[in-house]
């Protein structure tokens, strides 16, 4: 299977996701009848909110007026569990999502990976039980395998039975426009715009997203929200998976409105974690690290930006920690056909000048967004100066396209190129250039209807003289993804 593309195991894929691929024949069928059903896509819009990617975000009390119900799945979304209450339900839900990925040349070919191509499956349950508006119980269960490999298969890909989410919430403070919610048990965290801290469970993400055991506050009112929490990860196990007692994760982030839509807004936010063995190209140590960011997004007329910053201090081992990173993504969208938006996306973020000088300086991006660069999912936001410009174009009510150019180069040459795993992906050659590569990605979606939704995408790396003195080249990857969510 390794070094070319047509070496696929077709059919092993076939043979064991036969059963699939009748599923998946079948839900398309069925999203016909829905959309059949409800007229054409847009109706959706105007009667059904859209689905969150962490699902416990949704709330079907507006589902207790039988005027409401428009889809063939409002029936399941409010079950009344007490008469003439309905605050009291319980909701079902989940999601089938089909992906293929091809890696060619993965990892830029260094060590030998070549290439590789697979298909993904995810399959996730949920249950949702509203005891009114004060107490919650929700839990979600989740499938996630992978078929047709030639390389080791990671355990955040495969992972047949596994518990996604599961905790208590209970509201002992409410009025009018605001409320506390404390939470405990399982579940998923996406802070901001998710540079920091992401779902990893949108569907171009791996099989299993990012989960934490521990405690949750959410504080919201109509122009303040907050987040404060105090939690492990869970470690990937392929199997059911428990929390990773070596590091600890707390924090606070805050969110200021400073209009009712919604549309302008400063974020505030404090992030500590202590890792018993984290490991940069420097070294393996204890590692205690404190972040301060500040996020200022919004649109005005056809603009639209997106600035932050990070600064973070603490201690690798004997080491003292000072790193940072400043990005900014923003566009203009012209009021025409297509509605074409051009944008720019610049980061810049701190990699380690010194190994010897007593001072940690690679950024640590803790649990960002797997897809931050494109994707392919490939680097790690640590040791890297990146400039994007890019542009997306609606090329129909519910096709979407965009895609650009990332040039990338190392922040310091004294140090590594990172895998979003966190392993080094490339080595530090302190006498090598800085530049990494160019990667261009173009991506296509299509929202087929409010249950289902077609991704597709292209990225390809142009490398330089750095990764090919570490015994690297050129890389493509490809990827086709249909999910079906309920």
């Amino acid at each position: 299977m390794k070094g070319e593309p047509a070496a696929v195991s077709i059919p092993r894929v076939v043979r064991v996701g036969c059963g699939t691929v009748c599923v998946l024949t079948l839900l398309l069928g069925l999203a016909g009848a829905l959309a059949g059903e409800t007229s054409a896509s847009a109706e959706y819009s105007s009667t059904q909110p859209p689905y969150q990617i962490l699902r416990f975000n949704e709330n079907y009390l507006y589902l207790s007026s039988p005027t409401n119900r428009t889809d063939w799945f409002d029936p399941i979304k409010h079950n009344p569990v007490q008469s003439q209450e309905p605050a009291w339900y319980l909701t079902f839900g989940g999601e089938l999502r089909e992906r293929f990925e091809g890696n060619y040349d993965a990892n830029f070919g260094i060590g030998g990976v070549g290439s590789d191509s697979y298909l993904l499956q995810r399959i996730t349950v949920l249950a949702d039980l509203r005891l009114g508006e004060r107490v919650r119980l929700f839990a979600e269960g989740i499938s996630g395998v992978i078929e047709g490999e030639s390389l080791p298969a990671p355990s955040v890909q495969d992972d047949p039975a596994d518990l996604a989410y599961a905790f208590l919430d209970v509201m002992p403070w409410m009025n009018e426009d605001k409320s506390l919610t404390l939470r405990a048990g399982r579940f998923g965290m996406n802070l901001g715009s998710g540079r920091l801290v992401a779902t990893r469970a949108a569907a171009s993400a791996p099989n299993i997203p990012f989960r934490f055991d521990g405690f949750e506050g959410l504080y919201s009112a109509p122009r303040w929200a907050a987040t404060s929490f105090l939690n492990q990860p869970v470690k990937d196990a392929g199997g059911i998976s428990g929390a990773d007692h070596s590091t600890t994760f707390w924090g606070l982030y805050v969110t200021h409105w400073f209009d009712a839509p919604h549309k302008q807004g400063l974020d505030l936010y404090y992030l500590g974690i202590h890792n018993e063995h984290a490991t940069y190209a420097s070294g393996t140590a204890d590692e205690l690290r404190h972040s301060f960011g500040v996020r200022f997004f919004g649109e005005r007329g056809k603009w639209d930006w997106n600035q932050e910053d990070v600064i973070q201090v603490g201690s690798f081992g004997s080491d003292s920690i000072l790193a940072w990173t400043a990005s900014l993504d923003g566009g203009y969208t012209w009021e025409t056909t297509g509605e074409p938006r051009l944008g720019l996306k610049f980061n810049v973020i701190s990699g380690d000048v010194d190994a010897r000088d007593g001072r940690q300086g690679t950024f640590n991006a803790l649990y960002p967004n797997p897809g931050y660069f494109n994707d392919a999912s490939l680097l790690r936001p640590a040791n890297l100066i990146d400039v994007h410009p890019n542009i997306n174009l609606n090329l129909a009510h519910n096709i979407s396209a965009n895609g650009g150019a990332d040039f990338l180069w190392r922040y310091s040459r004294n140090d590594a190129v990172y895998s979003v795993s966190r392993s080094i992906l490339v080595p530090a050659l302190s006498n090598e250039p800085a530049y990494i590569a160019t990667a261009l990605d173009v991506n296509l979606e299509w929202q087929i209807q409010r249950h289902m939704t077609f991704l597709a995408s292209y990225v390809h790396f142009f490398t330089g003289d750095y990764v090919h003195a570490a015994g690297g080249k050129n890389m493509d990857f490809v990827s086709a993804t249909m999910s079906f969510v309920f």
